[in-house]
Order: structure tokens, then C-alpha cells, then sequence
């Protein structure tokens, strides 16, 4: 793959311009990013309780402030990096992008327990569905945006800067199965860092956006947790692994995402990806802005 085939923009000015230590400037900017995308996700947990608001604002709360992290992130940009955050403004190709990435988490994640189902290692029947938009907002919404924003626009890129974006799309993929050791296993961990983490990665540095790569993982969520009901007692469906048969086959507690044989739909998903855009399929960015803060004049890059 050519540099060609890659459309985002990864920073080249300001506090990620060539020269010394670019690779140390990089990581430290990456580390204080990220430090203020985990204050904001720990402030939609802590913070109605720290004012004693009542139960309700969290509604309030955990709506707006993902919408305020990516702000916050194209202003610190624009202010250190010297040009417009392009991957994350708004537009109307953002919502064919996040319909597109939703219908897409949906498709890999029914294709997981649908192989599941077939080699009989679990089980689907109906439920009682409930709680959607509580399920939504405090899961789908908040994990999509703001691990998103973390780990593709904000890890992905800066390591790509700083050595390569084959080496970006590995690392911050690495990180992203890593940061699930919290609740599952090393095999669950690697087997997000492929599914999720690849596929999710692949689709911002080829459009130059996060919005499908957001779109993705909130229908991945969203579809897990609301509808094929893993883990989940309030979804359309309740799928629950086999009794008896091992976990690294039916992906155990953690969900059909663990299981080895959903690496098959996560290899293919990011085939899928590959393809799509060798073919031209994906309306890429076009044009690449780097705003110059000091002459006040944007810069266009192809």
C-alpha cells in the first residue's frame, strides 16, 4: 500500500513538524490528548454525582460532553498543530458516514453470532426489549464517540506521524484490544485488536475522517448490546453461549467477539475494507487542510 492509498491527515506542523525528536514531541502530545479525552470519559461518570445533580442530568451530561471532547480536540489542534482538525468537522457526508459504519457494525457482529450459531456454540432467543435508549446513550454513544476520538484521531494518527502509518494502524490497534483487558482475556484482547480494532482503524485513515469508524462502533455496540442481547437481559434477542463447549470457542463472558472463529469475519471485514477502496468505492478526502495560525492562511495538500 502507497501513501496514496492512505487519506488522512496525520499532522506535519507545529508541535508535529520535521525535525529533533519528532517521535518524543508526538508522543507527549499524544499522551496529553488522550489524558484530556480520559478526564472528559471520567467526568460523564463522576461528575453529577461531584455536584450532587440530580439522577436525570446524567442524560444531559453524557450527551453533550463527547460533542465537547471533539471540540475541545479541533481547538487544541488548530492551536498546536497549526491546522484544521478535517477528521472530525461536521458535514453532510458525516451522516452517510455514520449510517454507513453503523449498518456495517451491525453486519459484522450478526455474521459473528450467526457463525456461532451455526457450529452450535449459541444460542438465540427472543426477549424483551427494553431500555434502548438508556443502552444507546451510556453505552454505544459514549464508548463510539470518545474511544474513537482516542484511539484513532488521536493515537492512530500522532503514531502514524511518528513512524509510519502501517506502524499506527498496528500499535493504537494493539492498544485498543489492550485497554479491553479490564474485562476479558488475552485472546478476547487480541481478537478486538483484529476485528475492531483493524477494522475500525482502516476506515479513517482511508476516508480521512472518524466518522464512519465512530458510525462502526456504535452499531457494533449498539447491535451486541440492544439487539442480539449479549451480555444484555434488555436486547430484542438474548444470545448466550453454549453450556459445556470452551470459551475461546464461544468467546465466553466477554461476548461472540472473543471466540477464535470471529477472527474468520473480522479477516474478512477488513478484506472487505481493502477492497472497497482499491475499488474506489469509499468518497474520500479530496483535500487535506493545514491551517497556518501565524499568516491566518489555509494550505491545501493532496
Amino acid at each position: 500500500m502507497n501513501n496514496t492509498f492512505w487519506q488522512f491527515e496525520p499532522g506535519t506542523s507545529g508541535v508535529l513538524s520535521a525535525g529533533r525528536w519528532l517521535w518524543l514531541r508526538a508522543m507527549l502530545w499524544a499522551l496529553l490528548l488522550s489524558t484530556g479525552t480520559l478526564a472528559i470519559f471520567l467526568a460523564t461518570q463522576f461528575l453529577g454525582p461531584w455536584l450532587d445533580l440530580p439522577a436525570d442530568s446524567s442524560y444531559a451530561i453524557v450527551s453533550f460532553l463527547p460533542v465537547a471532547a471533539f471540540a475541545l480536540y479541533a481547538f487544541a489542534v488548530r492551536k498546536a498543530e497549526h491546522r484544521i482538525a478535517i477528521e472530525v468537522l461536521p458535514s453532510l457526508t458525516m451522516i452517510w458516514d455514520l449510517i454507513i459504519g453503523a449498518v456495517f457494525g451491525f453486519c459484522i457482529l450478526s455474521a459473528m453470532v450467526g457463525l456461532l450459531c451455526v457450529f452450535g456454540l449459541c444460542h438465540v432467543a427472543w426477549s424483551r426489549w427494553q431500555r434502548v435508549f438508556d443502552a444507546f446513550l451510556f453505552d454505544s454513544y459514549l464508548s463510539g464517540m470518545l474511544e474513537e476520538l482516542m484511539f484513532r484521531a488521536i493515537l492512530l494518527r500522532i503514531l502514524a506521524r511518528a513512524f509510519g502509518p502501517r506502524w499506527g494502524l498496528a500499535l493504537s490497534s494493539i492498544l485498543f484490544g489492550v485497554a479491553h483487558l479490564t474485562h476479558g482475556t488475552w485472546l478476547a484482547a487480541l481478537a478486538i485488536t483484529i476485528n475492531a480494532g483493524l477494522t475500525m482503524g482502516l476506515l479513517y485513515m482511508i476516508t480521512g475522517r472518524l466518522w464512519m469508524s465512530v458510525g462502526l462502533h456504535i452499531g457494533w455496540d449498539f447491535t451486541e448490546t440492544s439487539i442480539l442481547g449479549v451480555n444484555s437481559n434488555d436486547g430484542l434477542l438474548l444470545s448466550t453461549p453454549m453450556a459445556g463447549k470452551p470459551d475461546f470457542l464461544t468467546g465466553g463472558s466477554f461476548g461472540p467477539d472473543a471466540s477464535i472463529l470471529a477472527f474468520v469475519i473480522g479477516v474478512i471485514a477488513v478484506m472487505a475494507i481493502v477492497y472497497a477502496r482499491a475499488k474506489g468505492w469509499f468518497k474520500i478526502q479530496t483535500t487535506m487542510p493545514s491551517a497556518n495560525v501565524a499568516e491566518g492562511e489555509i494550505a491545501h495538500e493532496v
